[in-house]
């Protein structure tokens, strides 16, 4: 009996394990308490699931032992018992995860966990002052988003950044930027400039870098967008005030020197000793006729007068260190205020930003003002209005960086200074740098007025009309004067040229917005019109003749118009307008399935009528796994999503307004006023630039969200690239612009990372991210086109078929002839002639790896953070080094300086040495004068780089210690900028190097250290 007994109540308990129970809840936000409508309620190892309704309540049939998985977009997802869900209710955390964050697409937003699209994000948080002591925000990306690559191509205060998204999709440099959208305004050309805008005015930065997120854009889109939204004020908010201050100073610190007055003698007297060496073996040979013998007699005696006439000073100056600013203030400080009512907000904020030169003088100020206002008119009507007002102004900027190279180790530390006042020179008409620096009478002045006004009207719960007219006004006027005193003003008595430009443009954004879900479907669509315009205009003089009086500045006191040619160049006006349609729409399916596809249409006036509208498609599609039924019970796993795309965008930016017709500028004939081509002839079949890219990905987050991966796949090709052709000279013109062919971008996106558990007492968090792209010509109209501005004397780079662009021709080095000291070129083509067939070309512009690293680190009130930015795989060419291995006298009688590596040359037979001898006269197995210099591989340098970018080190001042002065928060840091760089380049900075990888005049970026306070009250 006992066993029946045992086993009824075996088989009731069993049974009641397996019945089936009604539950009913609650789901709250655990912060404000209020509901969460539409969170997910699933059975875990089960198939049961239901949605919350519009006051976060459920009701669900579950086995009475069964385990919950609640989950909400923005929330962290919690497994609860069964058992406890009728007691209280379920509180769900805001989820820290960048995965459930908004971001910007372009006309809209879109949770990051539903995104098919591939988009990084950069919080506010990374834009903080101690963690970017820069004057503009695409310094601030720098080694912080993958795919994004950004140089400082100069370190003069106030430069703005090159900026390229998945490789150079362009074969001008300076038109493969990407497209910029600050809050729904397009900035791009001559319109602004990105210095225009405070750091920390911004509340986040969201870069589309595949096609079907950046084809909403159109024809603007195909280089990448970067989409900035500025702070605004929170609803119900108290009023809140911040003050962020720091001051510091910037340096330049540099190994490479300038050969000193000893080592210049040398290289000086070892060029003549050596060709004169040259010339006595060479008039040994009697088959010499006596014309023959009479040229090298009288070139040997030149050279010996040159070394008997040279007298050298028993002094000897680093010039490169005395036109250094070792301690060039930095200055920076915003104040801000924010809060809101019931039914409006705000925020308001003014800061100033102010730089001196490291190397040379100037400086750089800017002043900015924003001001934000939203306001709920009623329930279905929202206004809001900002505006950004920005002055900057550069001035007083000399870059005596040149003259510092040329200038004889033995000059005076002082200027000679004439009777007269004017300038003098020791040796020959070299310019003194320290005098070069006295005469800096620039300046140049931007004022920058940008903002918006939009209205939201919510026609019905699921539809949304929004209007927005956004524009920015950018003026600019600079002068330039150089006194008849001073090295430059006195070839024609003093010199001014003023110019400035006044531009308007704005878009005029209208669109509709649908949301809706049944049940497990989910809608959302968007279609609109855009009206774009940019008006640009130019005007400028010059002046010369000025009398000989101290203190004469600008232009009142000039005598004479300068060139007429100055007058057309810079003097115009010209305008641009377009217009545009598109649309979007996405779909998902119980949040797992995603599908978006979108659709523009463009037309631009700087294309003839016949070709001026295309079409820019796009679709995507994702695959979250994560909610999954047999990924539901895997804990560790937290996201995992698919998601592929392909999309079509377009480029009009390097297309010039009249480039399809005709244009006559001004000039005189004899005398009298006249007309004539311009160098550059119409063609009415240009096209668009068009992109189309493929792009997969897979977004991962484990260990409740503690491990974040993102690897993207891309593969895009840019179609109909506009550049220009050279034509002959019978068609009246040098150029014609064209669709020269076109260039492929593919490469792998990768970003991790991996942080502490939260709550700990020692926190850390490693952020990294990599790209890995490679570019090449795929096809051009001629066999090459130039890339960039020509170097005289130095390599032509070009963009060539199967090359990448930036590519440079030049002789591949073979090494230093140890018997001759002379240089060794491959004979390519064996025909015993050096000419432009013995070319080798040499990618020099595009890296093979990028990325960068963050480390967090936080312990009790402390907290240290350091950001790595490295470069691999790319190169230089140093044409400043090649320009001074010549050893010839100047124009005026004076051997220019030389670096330092010089002192490595080869000297007497059997040395083995990477530098060649120092030579004047013809030499070498081409018998050039510039045989040892020539445009080689010599001057190709690997310019990969590790740079710690910054690091800084905060304290947070405890509450208990603040709450007398009644202030929120009090951050006190230190920072440092540009700690220092791992390198095997052996000039001033890797990174300072045009966009064609040209290193000429480019100022090394300095290294900047400050303190700073961040208080709010």
């Amino acid at each position: 009996m006992r066993h029946i007994l045992a086993l009824s109540l075996a088989c009731l308990i069993s049974l009641g394990a397996f019945a089936q129970q009604v539950i009913r809840g609650t789901v709250r936000d655990s912060v404000t308490k209020a509901p969460i409508p539409g969170a997910t309620i699933r059975v875990v190892n089960g198939s049961g699931g239901v949605t919350t309704n519009e006051k976060g309540e459920f009701e669900l049939k579950v086995p009475a032992n069964a385990e919950l998985r609640i989950s909400s977009i923005g929330f962290e997802t919690i497994l609860v018992p069964a058992r406890k869900i009728s007691v209280v209710p379920i509180m769900l955390r805001t989820s820290a995860t960048l995965l459930q964050s908004s971001v910007v697409v372009g006309y809209g937003s879109q949770q990051r966990r539903q995104l098919t699209n591939s988009i990084s994000s950069l919080s506010s948080q990374k834009l903080a002052p101690e963690n970017n002591i820069v004057s503009d925000v695409g310094k601030a990306l720098q080694g912080r988003i993958p795919g994004v690559f950004v140089a400082s191509t100069s370190g003069a205060p106030g430069n703005t950044p090159n900026i390229q998204i998945r490789g150079i999709q362009s074969v001008r440099p300076e038109n493969g930027t990407p497209l910029i959208v600050i809050d729904g305004l397009i900035m791009e050309g001559s319109g602004i400039s990105l210095n225009s805008i405070n750091p920390q005015d911004i509340e986040s930065i969201d870069v589309l870098k595949d096609a079907a997120s950046a084809a909403i854009y159109g024809a603007r889109g195909s280089t990448g967008v970067i989409i900035i939204t500025t702070k605004k004020g929170k609803q119900g908010q108290k009023p809140a005030f911040s003050v962020n201050a720091y001051t510091g100073f910037n340096n330049v610190p540099t190994s490479r020197r300038m050969l000193n007055t000893q080592e210049y003698e040398s290289a000086f007297r070892d060029a003549r000793n050596n060709r004169i060496a040259d010339i006595d073996k060479q008039l040994t040979d009697p088959s010499l006729t006596p014309l023959q013998i009479t040229a090298l007699q009288n070139q040997r005696n030149t050279w010996k007068s040159q070394l008997d006439a040279l007298q050298m000073a028993d002094r000897s100056n680093d010039w490169i260190d005395r036109v250094k600013n070792k301690r060039a203030p930095v200055n920076n400080i915003q104040a801000s205020m924010s809060g809101g009512g019931d039914k409006n907000n705000y925020y308001m904020s003014l800061g100033r930003y102010s730089e001196e030169a490291s190397i040379g003088t100037g400086q750089f100020e800017r002043y900015t003002g924003k001001i934000d206002i939203t306001q709920q008119v009623n329930r279905w009507l929202k206004l809001n209005g900002n505006i950004n007002i920005s002055q900057a102004a550069n001035k007083n900027f000399s870059y005596p960086l040149v003259s510092a190279f040329n200038l004889r180790p033995d000059t005076p530390e002082e200027p000679t200074v004439l009777p007269d006042g004017s300038l003098g020179y020791y040796v020959g008409r070299q310019q003194h740098p320290l005098g070069e620096m006295r005469e800096n009478r620039n300046k140049r002045r931007t004022l920058t007025y940008f903002g918006n006004l939009s209205a939201e009207v919510q026609l019905h719960r699921t539809l949304q009309f929004r209007s927005v007219f956004s524009a920015n006004k950018y003026n600019v006027y600079g002068t330039d004067y150089q006194s008849p005193f001073g090295y430059l003003g006195s070839f024609n008595k003093g010199y001014v040229k003023a110019s400035g430009a006044d531009n308007f443009n704005y878009n005029f954004d209208n669109y509709l917005t649908y949301t809706n879900r049944w049940k497990k479907l989910g809608v959302t669509a968007t279609a609109g019109y855009a009206f774009y315009s940019l008006e640009q205009t130019a005007f400028g003089y010059e002046l010369n003749g000025f009398p000989r009086v101290d203190g004469i500045t600008g232009p009142a006191a000039g005598a004479a118009y300068g060139s007429v040619f100055a007058i057309s160049s810079l003097n115009g006006n010209v305008q641009e307008t377009s217009e545009a349609y598109f649309g979007r729409v996405g779909f998902d399916w119980d949040g797992k399935y995603m599908l978006n596809a979108s659709l523009r249409t463009d037309g631009s006036s700087k294309l003839d009528a016949s070709h001026r509208y295309a079409w820019f498609p796009s679709v995507s599609a994702g695959w979250d796994l994560a909610r999954e039924n047999f990924l539901q019970s895997v804990s560790k796993i937290d996201f995992l999503k698919l998601r592929a795309s392909y999309g079509i965008s377009g480029n009009i930016r390097p297309l010039q307004n009249f480039s399809t017709i005709d244009v006559m500028t001004a000039t005189t004939y004899l005398g009298d006023a006249a007309l004539k081509m311009r160098d550059i002839i119409g063609f009415p079949d240009l096209r668009w630039e068009e992109t189309k890219q493929v792009d997969a990905g897979i977004d991962v987050g484990l260990f409740k969200n503690r491990v974040n991966l993102t690897v993207d796949y891309y593969n895009k090709t840019t179609d109909g690239l506009l550049s220009n052709r050279f034509i002959p000279w019978e068609f009246g013109a040098q150029t014609i612009p064209f669709n020269v062919g076109s260039i492929r971008n593919a490469g792998f996106d990768m970003e991790l990372s991996v942080s502490s558990r939260r709550n700990a007492a020692f926190t850390w968090k490693v952020e990294t991210n990599m790209n890995l792209n490679r570019n090449q010509v795929i096809s051009l109209a001629d066999s090459a086109v130039n890339y960039g501005a020509f170097v005289f004397g130095g390599p032509m780079s070009k963009a060539r078929v199967g090359q990448s662009v930036g590519s440079v021709e030049v002789y591949n080095a073979l090494g230093v002839d140890p018997q001759t000291g002379d240089m060794i070129y491959e004979d390519r083509n064996k025909d015993g002639i050096y000419n432009n067939k013995d070319y080798v070309t040499v990618p020099i512009a595009c890296p093979k790896f990028t990325g960068g690293t963050n480390l967090t680190f936080g312990y009790a009130n402390f907290t240290l953070e350091a950001l790595f930015s490295y470069v691999v795989g790319t190169k230089v060419y140093d044409y400043y080094e090649q320009t001074l291995r010549n050893y010839d006298m100047d124009f005026y009688g004076v051997m220019p300086n030389k670096f330092n590596i010089v002192t490595e040359r080869w000297r007497k037979p059997g040395d083995v040495a990477s530098v060649p001898r120092a030579i004047v006269g013809p030499h070498g197995a081409g018998k050039a004068t510039d045989w040892n210099y020539r445009p080689s591989t010599q001057f190709v340098y690997d310019a990969s780089y590790l740079r710690l970018r910054n690091l800084s080190l905060a304290y947070n001042v405890p509450a208990k210690l603040l709450e007398k002065a009644d202030i929120k928060r009090c951050r006190i840091y230190a920072s440092a900028q540009n700690v220092f760089t791992v390198t095997k380049y052996i000039g001033f900075d890797p990174e300072a190097a045009s966009t064609t990888g040209i290193v000429s005049t480019n100022l090394p970026n300095a290294r900047a250290m400050v303190i700073g306070v961040d208080l709010s009250f």
